[in-house]
């Protein structure tokens, strides 16, 4: 199987053709899919993902004048928005009948070890948009901080998710959250 069938095949799906995009969107979605394959992008992103939570968190904390009670409060509802985010894309995105996201995550559970994930800069990208997507609603500060959480729980989740599947635990214990 070649890669390019590798990426678009999705379990159960053998023998099904990849599904064809109109002429203009091609040209931007056959470098995308190259690039989410890459060894490349799988460091680019855990690289980004982790700094824009940082400048995010920083920017929050620097421009905020903040009550220490209530970004702690933000910093926690952070993570739970994170948790419910993951959640609910996992389920409905990557396990519904979604084309290209099914079948990339597919390729995941097929080849845990192979490069499948978004362009490393769209969750950085998605990241400021929803931290200005806040900021109509709740004041700056407090908007930066809380999409820096939200960045933060999904840094902490990439680079989480990368060690369960490339480092083998000695411990029984890992060995069996790693197999989860």
């Amino acid at each position: 199987m070649s890669s390019t069938q590798k990426a678009t095949a999705a379990p159960g799906n053998a023998g099904t053709p990849a599904l064809h995009l109109p002429a203009p969107l091609e040209w931007i979605a056959r470098p995308l899919s190259r690039l989410s394959t890459s060894l490349f992008n799988l460091r680019a992103g855990l690289l980004s993902d982790s700094l824009v939570s940082v400048a995010l968190i920083a920017a929050g904390i620097r421009y905020g004048r903040m009550q220490p009670a209530l970004a702690a409060l933000t910093v926690l509802c952070g993570l739970f928005v994170f948790t419910f985010l993951e959640y609910a894309a996992h389920r409905w995105l990557f396990h519904g009948n979604t084309g290209p996201f099914r079948a990339g995550h597919d390729h995941h559970h097929v080849d845990p070890l192979g490069y499948d994930a978004l362009p490393f800069f769209m969750p950085p990208l998605l990241m400021c948009i929803l931290a200005a997507l806040f900021a109509l609603v709740i004041a700056p500060g407090y908007a930066l901080l809380l999409a820096g959480a939200i960045a933060a729980g999904y840094a902490a989740y990439g680079l989480s998710h990368v060690v369960i599947h490339v480092h083998r635990f000695k411990s029984p214990l890992l060995r069996r959250w790693a197999d989860v």
